[in-house]
C-alpha cells in the first residue's frame, strides 16, 4: 500500500480501506479460488485505483524522502546525497513509464514480492510478467542513466579531447 499510495499516512488509509472492502464483500466470496487469491485481487484493484488517482499529483520527492527515512543512515554525506539522487531518479522514471511496466518493476524490484505474488497481484500469466519486467527494467535503467549522468560534450571517455571530423 505504501508504494502505491506514496506516503505512510496515505498507505495506512489505503490499508484500512482494503480491509473494510474485504470485510464488506466477504459474502461475495464463492470459494472457487483460494481465499488469498481473492483477497489479493480485491486489494490489487483498490491499490491500482489509488495509484491512478494519485499518479498525476504524486510528489516523488516526498515519496523518496519517506523511503530514505526507512533506510539505514549512511555516514558518508556524499554517498547519502548520491543515493537520494538515484532514488529520486528511479521514482521519476517510474512515473514516466507505462502503468503496467512500472507496476511490475515496483512490486518485484522495489517491494520485493515474488514473481508468483506479482503475477497474481497484477492478474497476468507468469510469461507476461517476466516480459514486462525485462522491458520495464531496461526502460527504467535507460531513463535513470540519462537523468543521473550529464551529457558528455567534447571529452572522450579516457579524458582526452575528441578529435573532430
Amino acid at each position: 500500500a505504501f508504494q502505491f499510495a506514496g506516503a505512510a499516512g496515505e498507505a495506512e488509509d489505503l490499508t484500512q480501506e482494503i480491509f473494510l472492502k474485504l470485510y464488506r464483500r466477504l459474502d461475495r466470496y464463492r470459494g472457487n479460488v483460494p481465499l488469498v487469491a481473492w483477497m489479493l485481487t480485491l486489494s490489487r484493484n483498490l491499490c491500482i485505483e489509488q495509484y491512478r488517482r494519485r499518479r498525476l499529483e504524486r510528489s516523488w520527492t516526498r515519496v523518496c524522502d519517506e523511503v530514505l527515512e526507512q533506510l539505514p543512515a549512511d555516514e558518508n554525506p556524499e554517498r547519502a546525497a548520491q543515493r537520494r539522487q538515484q532514488l529520486g531518479a528511479v521514482y521519476q522514471a517510474l512515473d514516466s513509464m507505462s502503468e503496467d511496466l512500472a507496476t511490475a518493476v515496483l512490486l518485484r524490484d522495489l517491494q520485493g514480492l515474488s514473481y508468483e505474488e506479482v503475477a497474481t497481484f497484477v492478474g497476468v500469466p507468469m510469461g507476461t510478467l517476466k516480459s514486462r519486467l525485462v522491458r520495464g527494467r531496461r526502460q527504467l535503467a535507460r531513463t535513470v542513466e540519462k537523468m543521473i549522468q550529464p551529457p558528455i560534450t567534447g571529452v572522450a571517455p579516457t579524458g582526452f579531447a575528441e578529435v573532430g571530423p
